[in-house]
């Protein structure tokens, strides 16, 4: 299944898959687990065994005893980005009509994996190049300014950069700056999520278990990829009831999703429990 209702979903490699299962649960998972899973999803078992030992070796993931592992919840701030995605509308404030400022012409493009995380950092957060070099935000996420720039930092935002707010700016900045987010394009993304999840939801009580965890995985995780990058605009640039509907949605979708995998998990032969 490469699509549904005209959304295109993830692919999914061998850590994206183990990140994933261990994420949504707060319990490990036992390898053996986690292989079958992997089988489910056409990933064979030596992938997915290579995939672990290099996402121990990052800090992403974390062994919780003989043969289990655990998702490392305090590891590095992408996967805490991600892990997070059900809190982080809590992260909005009010906005005064300012904007944060990232400034990077200083920035070497000679080091690509550098760029590439400074870029990423950038999309993350909400970021739209506004000027070559100049990329700005709403001034509306809760900390400001101190609390961007530490955030961005961990990302990987390259330490040349300069992130300040932009104050004062002219009618004509102030408007142009308010186009770079087009809110009909928001919304139809939004709305195109929200009926991926009730169609998928309407087919898994017709599907074998195995073909329903299967969908569950490849869309959920996309829905989430969304969630996690959404630029949480402020009112005055778009309404936030769409994102509010759609993250109402995943949560329930996830929700069944859960139920699923653990009645799966309940059908594989015995092996080591999962621990809390």
């Amino acid at each position: 299944m490469d699509n549904l209702c005209n959304v295109q979903l993830l692919p999914l490699g061998a850590p994206d898959l183990i990140l994933d299962l261990l994420g949504a649960e707060r319990t490990a998972w036992p390898a053996s687990h986690l292989c079958r899973a992997g089988t489910v999803m056409g990933i064979n078992e030596s992938a997915v065994r290579v995939a672990l030992t290099r996402l121990v070796a990052e800090g992403k993931v974390e062994r919780a005893g003989r043969g289990a592992y655990r998702l490392n919840r305090a590891g590095p701030a992408l996967s805490r980005a991600v892990d997070a995605w059900r809190e982080k509308e809590a992260q909005r404030v009010a906005w005064n009509g300012e904007w944060i400022a990232v400034h990077d012409a200083a920035v070497l493009r000679s080091d690509k994996t550098a760029w590439r995380h400074h870029q990423l950092a950038l999309s993350l957060r909400g970021f739209m190049e506004f000027y070559p070099s100049l990329h700005i935000r709403p001034d509306n996420l809760a900390g400001g300014v101190a609390a961007e720039t530490a955030r961005l930092a961990e990302l990987g935002l390259a330490p040349q950069a300069l992130v300040f707010r932009l104050t004062d700016a002219s009618a004509e900045v102030q408007a142009a700056a308010r186009r770079l987010w087009d809110a009909g394009v928001y919304k139809a993304h939004y709305t195109a999520l929200r009926d991926a999840l009730r169609e998928s939801r309407r087919r898994l009580a017709d599907m074998a278990l195995e073909d329903a965890v299967r969908e569950t995985l490849l869309v959920g995780r996309t829905v989430i990829a969304q969630l996690v990058r959404d630029p949480l605009l402020p009112p005055e640039l778009l309404s936030p009831r769409p994102r509010q509907t759609l993250l109402q949605e995943t949560r329930a979708y996830q929700d069944k999703a859960l139920g699923l995998w653990r009645k799966w998990l309940g059908t594989l032969p015995p092996g080591r429990a999962a621990v809390r």
